[in-house]
């Protein structure tokens, strides 16, 4: 999906107020991401129609720059995640702030661009923590990976639910001591004191952090009980289709899967391999390497939630690993194994790779 489109999704996605006053921009947006249109002209007839209204509050801009806006520079450095992911995305803070109006300098928003990708990501995961500085996105859904085995795509889609309410509710209690605080900030001072709005206004946009999730940080794997084999006998077939998307389209779900995909390859590979427990080395080029990938341009109702990708992805992976292995006459020698998922999402490209270092 080009940044373009991607910025048009997030138009749809969040801009409600502003298409509800601009309706003809919903075709046009429409036959743009249908390929009829060239997205670039859409996107200037978007901002075309946002300068001629003064008072206009882009709904995209506010949605996301309160969850995902630049922060003062102290606060930025406590938050080393956002960093790397602004990095690996090929933004730094500095090159967020974005003024579409000439003749509106005060207007900044963040670059529309980084919009389109958060946009893209969210419709898959929900939330995305290591980048947000505010509160979770209205309709956003906490994104907690999960300490599981299981090979059932399905089973773990049910665990990342599970982990994502039981996170949902302490949010929600976190809410209530904020609100709280708030309260008692606006009874202790005098009314009309100009401390009153700033300190509430420093309160209440902060984001709300919970022991292993909190803003600016990546999510802290979870532990929650696996549904039991009659509880996944009994699902709807709907609902098993939603879960196995989940285990598959969301980061934290290929996260979740990559212990049960290393057991499986190193147990195939031999005593040769070595299990690594980490998505990353910085040591040696490996020795060997491989990819198990598929897109997922199709939505929930095209997963067949009876296609088991985990124990696909483990076998191809070792397969194409033992195939080089075989072809370098390398069979001797002891090698450390890593997987890692694969989480291209702006090319609706996922899946996992797998890579061998001499040990």
């Amino acid at each position: 999906m080009s940044d373009e489109k991607a910025f048009l999704d997030a138009v749809l996605r969040f801009g409600h107020e502003f298409l509800d006053k601009n309706p003809g921009l919903i075709d046009l947006i429409e036959t743009a991401r249908a390929g009829a249109l060239d997205p670039k002209e859409v996107i200037k007839e978007v901002w075309r129609a946002a300068a001629e209204n003064q008072e206009f509050q882009d709904s995209v801009q506010k949605a996301l720059s309160e969850a995902f806006g630049v922060q003062d520079s102290t606060a930025l450095a406590k938050l080393p995640e956002r960093e790397k992911m602004l990095e690996r995305w090929g933004f730094s803070d500095e090159d967020l702030v974005f003024q579409p109006f000439e003749n509106r300098p005060d207007y900044k928003m963040l670059h529309p661009l980084l919009m389109g990708m958060i946009v893209e990501l969210i419709q898959f995961d929900g939330d995305i923590p290591e980048l947000r500085t505010g509160p979770l996105p209205e309709g956003g859904s906490p994104a907690v990976p999960v300490k599981t085995m299981a090979r059932n795509p399905v089973a773990i889609g049910a665990m990342l639910r599970r982990a994502s309410e039981e996170v949902t509710l302490e949010l929600g209690a976190a809410k209530i001591e904020q609100d709280q605080k708030v309260a008692a900030l606006i009874q202790a001072l005098p009314e009309g004191d100009p401390a009153v709005s700033g300190l509430v206004r420093q309160e209440t946009g902060r984001g709300i952090a919970v022991p292993g999730y909190r803003p600016g940080q990546k999510a802290q794997i979870r532990e929650v009980d696996a549904p039991t084999g009659s509880q996944l006998a009994r699902m709807p077939f709907k609902e098993k289709q939603e879960l196995a998307h989940k285990a598959l389209t969301s980061t934290q779900g290929r996260r979740s899967a990559v212990p049960v995909i290393t057991e499986m390859m190193a147990a195939a590979l031999g005593p040769m391999v070595q299990k690594l427990e980490i998505v990353a080395r910085n040591a040696n080029d490996p020795f060997a390497e491989a990819e198990w990938a598929v897109q997922i341009d199709g939505g929930v109702s095209e997963r067949n939630p009876n296609f088991n990708f985990i124990d696909t992805a483990a076998q191809s992976l070792t397969n194409k690993l033992r195939r080089e292995l075989g072809a370098q006459d390398a069979w001797g020698d002891e090698y450390e194994l890593v997987v890692a998922p694969i989480n291209t999402v702006d090319d609706r490209r996922v899946g996992w790779r797998a890579a061998l270092y001499a040990s």
